[in-house]
């Protein structure tokens, strides 16, 4: 992360936007890594989330929170100097035009910013964080909601080159965990896989999604939990 924040020192962030914000969790990250910001958008559909990320963020004047379908926003053309979006590319369905929209809206000598959970080479820790979004993407499937499994590297990197954003520079950040059989995180994500269990309790084959439910509960207790390695990518249109 220091290495990116050295990257980005010289450049100034302006009016940002963030696509897909959910609760704002991201939104310390773009404060922590960006100088010269003016403001930040954070769009996402999600009522609920957005009330969350009001609430944390209610006593900085430099954010703002929108309710917007990403795939066709309601901002005109070059509106931002930068665009980010984090954690969300897994969560488009193929031929949605979230990342059009996104190189409408920003200007043309403007910054992207993509950050990813990918799956490659996972620890013990970090393969039960994997297993566990597996378990809850196929129960959204399931259920007509659309969620990927995690993407690899080079998967990434393909869906933003093949939409034609010119990748300039790539990081990795691993969370810096030093326990990774933390109880309250094990509790967490052992109540989040009930969760799952009980959303699938319609389903015909249902005892395979709860046999998946408690056999990652199990590995949870045994090797414990980190989330994967992620990777941040910078990217623009080109000259």
């Amino acid at each position: 992360m220091d290495e990116l924040k050295k990257q980005l020192a010289t450049y100034q962030a302006g009016q940002m936007l963030e696509v897909g914000t959910g609760s704002g969790k991201y939104m310390a990250t773009l404060l922590k890594i960006f100088s010269g910001i003016e403001r930040i958008t954070g769009i996402d559909t999600d009522t609920d989330s957005l009330r969350q990320a009001e609430a944390a963020y209610s006593s900085h004047k430099k954010i703002q929170f929108m309710q917007m379908n990403a795939a066709k926003m309601d901002f005109a053309d070059q509106t931002f100097d930068t665009v980010c979006i984090s954690n969300a590319l897994h969560h488009l369905p193929p031929g949605v035009n979230v990342i059009e929209e996104m190189k409408r809206v920003v200007k043309r000598n403007g910054l992207f910013l993509i950050n990813e959970l990918v799956s490659d080479d996972p620890n013990e820790a970090q393969l039960s964080h994997i297993l566990y979004h597996h378990f809850g993407a196929d129960v959204d499937q399931r259920l007509g909601i659309y969620h990927r499994h995690t993407y690899t590297r080079q998967e990434v990197m393909d869906i933003i080159s093949t939409n034609g954003i010119i990748i300039r520079s790539i990081y990795e950040f691993n969370e810096p965990k030093e326990d990774v059989m933390a109880e309250r995180d094990i509790r967490l994500v052992s109540k989040a896989c009930k969760q799952h269990m009980e959303r699938a309790k319609a389903f015909e084959d249902y005892e395979v999604f709860a046999e998946r439910g408690y056999s990652i509960m199990e590995r949870l207790n045994n090797v414990g939990i980190q989330r994967p390695t992620q990777i941040v990518i910078l990217g623009s249109l080109g000259e």
